[in-house]
């Protein structure tokens, strides 16, 4: 089953002074069970990039992102990706919305 079209809630556990609070988006590409392409609904700004697209890639060895086929949460870190570069921006956790 693919997660491809499925709404996200994606929780910020750190950084401690995020300012964002949660994050929604939609997932546009799941890379084979390793990471998720996720397309906000907002912008963030980021130390050196903004932009509305993260790469979230499980937090923990030997989790993969399928659990979220099974309505578990997922603890991942958050990659903001632009044409520019990316950037480490979040650790939290992800859930199907």
């Amino acid at each position: 089953m693919s997660l491809v079209g499925q709404t996200v809630r994606i929780i910020i556990s750190e950084p401690f002074e995020w300012t964002y609070g949660n994050l929604f988006g939609q997932i546009t590409s799941d890379r084979g069970g390793d990471k998720l392409i996720v397309k906000l609904t907002r912008e963030i700004k980021c130390n050196k990039l903004t932009g509305d697209i993260v790469e979230l890639t499980p937090r923990y060895e030997k989790e993969r992102v399928s659990v979220l086929e099974k309505h578990y949460s997922l603890t991942v870190n958050g990659t903001l990706v632009t044409t520019q570069g990316r950037e480490f921006v979040f650790s939290g956790t992800v859930t199907l919305d």
